[in-house]
């Protein structure tokens, strides 16, 4: 069987152009990182993995071409080379995942890469690196789950795994449609109302150059159950908690009451998307007003209003969205964005074998300044990427502000934004 050309999607097109004219800028490795702790079974992971392979296209998918003639080449299912690497220790390993991480996938080629580092006889550590033109968060823990799965296969075990009702050009050929069609006209209404008149965050940016900082830090379980709490109190989620969180930072920093954030939403309202491998995923654009006078649970609720339209109208592609370019004032409407990775099982056993689900910190950004906030345990991670333009101390001070203000309102008492943040 050879390989199949078929059309790249929207998302697709607008990450390659990214990735052509701004090569230096963030990072387009997405890997799945995985802790293997306990007797290891290395044919059987490379069962799991060859299985993977073969049963979602996106993972063998190459590309070639540029700009709307971009292609995608599915090739047909092949054995995916497996690199093993002894390591001495937690340095080298971070040392290595670094490297890996910071090593560019030839796309034109093949979009994934394996990497196994052996720590001792039961403690090893899997890197499936994937390029994100094939690969997205929801991705990633579908391919988490689904590698457990086939492991326990290769192992023996009867558990059935589903085979995925659409392939990524299933998606593709939907969404095409949909665009051609008259099916996101009511969309384009929602957004047309719900961006006029936008204007950025105007952080206190400065002129520089140079790499891309990330600074992290962590929410005690305590304040973690806190805002789990509050969410449930404001009938809202807590991707809305975290979200309102940013928002009290951002009206302290940039002195505005209209604030634009963007998200990537995992963009699968349709039931065959649910189980599909691909980069599905769509950014929106979250606008909420928080002014000083608001307690902090209004502005939850607000956010949550936000959050469930962006939802319910997240189909329309980004690059669609009637952004006003004046208004944006050379901006981009991505130049501040937050980030929240759902709340997974992130440790599973099979047999003998403990997986857990990492989230490396090295990974990087393509935005300007990103915001994200992943399961940590039962707290939370904290993390602020962020490129040369805005200085390390006004960094370090956002993020501060976003720790204190979450310990702040974790209580459940209604604080007034304006006691929130730096």
């Amino acid at each position: 069987m050879g390989s199949i050309e078929v059309p790249a999607s929207i998302g697709q097109r607008l990450l390659a152009m990214i990735g052509h004219y701004r090569p230096g800028h963030g990072a387009l490795n997405c890997p799945v990182v995985c802790r293997l702790r306990g007797p290891l079974d290395v044919a059987a992971l490379r069962a799991a993995l060859d299985g993977l392979t073969a049963a979602h296209e996106a993972l063998r998918t190459a590309f070639a071409g540029r700009g709307r003639r971009l292609t995608q080449v599915i090739h047909a299912p092949r054995t995916l080379p497996l690199a093993r690497v002894d390591l001495a220790g937690e340095a080298e390993l971070a040392a290595a995942l670094a490297g890996e991480l910071a090593t560019p996938i030839d796309v034109a080629d093949w979009p994934t890469r394996a990497t196994l580092w052996r720590l001792g006889p039961a403690d090893h550590a899997l890197c499936l690196n994937m390029h994100h033109l094939v690969t997205d968060a929801w991705s990633a823990g579908l391919i988490f789950h689904e590698l457990r799965a086939r492991y326990g296969l290769a192992l023996g075990s009867a558990s059935p795994i589903r085979a995925p009702r659409w392939q990524y050009r299933d998606f593709v050929d939907w969404q095409t449609r949909l665009c051609e069609g008259t099916g996101l006209d009511r969309h384009r209404d929602y957004w047309r109302a719900r961006l006029a008149g936008l204007r950025l965050p105007r952080l206190p940016y400065r002129e520089a150059s140079g790499p891309s900082a990330v600074t992290g830090a962590d929410i005690p379980p305590e304040v973690a159950a806190g805002l789990r709490r509050l969410a449930r109190d404001c009938r809202a989620t807590l991707f809305s908690v975290m979200l309102a969180l940013y928002y009290a930072v951002l009206r302290q920093v940039c002195g505005q009451d209209d604030l634009a954030v963007a998200s990537l939403f995992a963009n699968r309202s349709r039931e065959e998307a649910r189980d599909t491998v691909g980069f599905l995923a769509n950014m929106v654009v979250l606008r909420t007003t928080a002014t000083g006078r608001q307690t902090f649970p209004a502005l939850v609720r607000a956010a949550h209003e936000t959050v469930a339209g962006a939802l319910a109208y997240q189909e329309q592609p980004y690059q669609t969205l009637p952004l006003d370019p004046a208004s944006l004032g050379g901006g981009r409407a991505d130049d501040v964005v937050f980030q929240m990775m759902a709340e997974l099982d992130h440790v599973g056993r099979v047999g003998d074998l403990e997986f857990e689900l990492l989230v490396p910190e090295d990974i990087g950004s393509r935005f300007g300044v990103e915001l994200a906030v992943t399961p940590h345990g039962a707290g939370m991670r904290v993390l602020l990427f962020h490129t040369a333009r805005l200085a390390p101390s006004t960094a370090s001070d956002m993020l501060e502000g976003y720790l204190s203000a979450a310990a702040a309102v974790a209580g459940g008492a209604p604080v007034p934004l304006a006691h929130l943040g730096l």
